[in-house]
């Protein structure tokens, strides 16, 4: 019996190492947010021997031979598709359906990205394995020395590890690039640290939301990579927000966009077991939409224009 015990209590030890945090799933989002997701970009590999393979943001990866496991139909010669979309803007994060919010250890937290990229291979069409790591050195997209790295596994954001930074020779109090060694899934990769959370209440005037007919919205930080995203049944939206900073919130409403600018957020966390509610979240007001056609955001310029003009 005091076997047993020992072994149940290190398999808890090892599963509380894991840093697994309490996240959204996958959150269904609009269409037209679904056309503006990054370039998914192609490159053929010979598998059994090594490669590097370079983005056009500038980011490298590196594939060791033999890193990717193999079908059995698999013939020597033939190329292997690895797919590679690189998110760097708050657009572009809220294409993957993610949101960067989460709660660990009752703590309501936001994830401040330094980029984030989703890596895949196929054969044939049918999506492939990693018998080995393969490592990345990222273009780095936020001044940030000490980032985590994070994966989606079953939904969630799952702590991987902490990133190797690279110095740039020209410039040297610049990070040129963040490097990771022990990517060991193909999957959603996250450069991230947590920051504190808080929450704002704003009121929507003159709409009416219910089940069958809510509004999508998302805050987004106007100057780092915070985001989080969510569909809202009332027009009484509580918020989470990144303390501290300035936010946007836009939303989707019956394939129309409309926004809110400029929002100093809250300085001071929510803190431990305390939930975004009506008494916890600092008001902003009431505020009056107004909605365009969505087909703004089609149009790259534009949607910058709309987004952080003033």
């Amino acid at each position: 019996m005091k076997k047993v015990s020992i072994v149940l209590i290190l398999l808890i030890g090892c599963n509380l190492n894991q840093k697994r945090m309490i996240a959204p799933v996958k959150t269904k989002i609009p269409a037209i947010f679904n056309e503006l997701a990054p370039e998914a970009q192609k490159f053929y590999i010979l598998p059994n021997q090594f490669n590097e393979i370079k983005t056009k943001n500038g980011s490298v990866y590196f594939f060791p031979e033999d890193s990717i496991a193999l079908p059995s139909i698999y013939q020597e010669g033939e190329y292997v598709e690895v797919e590679i979309k690189e998110y760097n803007n708050p657009i572009h994060f809220l294409s993957s359906g993610y949101s960067l919010e989460y709660i660990e250890k009752n703590s309501h937290l936001q994830l401040d990205s330094a980029g984030m990229f989703d890596i895949h291979a196929y054969y044939k069409n049918s999506e492939l394995n990693l018998n080995k790591n393969i490592s990345v050195k990222f273009i780095n997209m936020n001044p940030g020395r000490s980032y985590n790295l994070y994966k989606v596994i079953d939904n969630e954001w799952q702590y991987a590890g902490s990133n190797q930074e690279r110095i740039s020779e020209s410039l040297p109090y610049l990070i040129q690039y963040r490097q990771f060694n022990n990517i060991d899934k193909f999957t959603l990769w996250n450069f991230d640290l947590p920051v504190e959370n808080s929450c704002i209440k704003i009121s929507l005037k003159s709409l009416k939301f219910d089940e069958k007919n809510s509004i999508f919205y998302s805050v987004f930080s106007t100057s780092k990579l915070r985001i989080n995203f969510k569909w809202s049944y009332s027009n009484s939206i509580n918020a989470n927000v990144p303390i501290d900073d300035t936010v946007n919130i836009i939303f989707w409403f019956e394939n129309k966009i409309a926004i809110i600018k400029g929002i100093k957020t809250p300085k001071e966390p929510l803190g431990k077991n305390n939930y975004a509610n009506d008494q916890n979240c600092i008001s902003k007001g009431e505020f009056n939409l107004n909605f365009i056609p969505e087909d703004i955001f089609k149009d790259q310029a534009a949607r910058f224009q709309y987004l952080y003009s003033n």
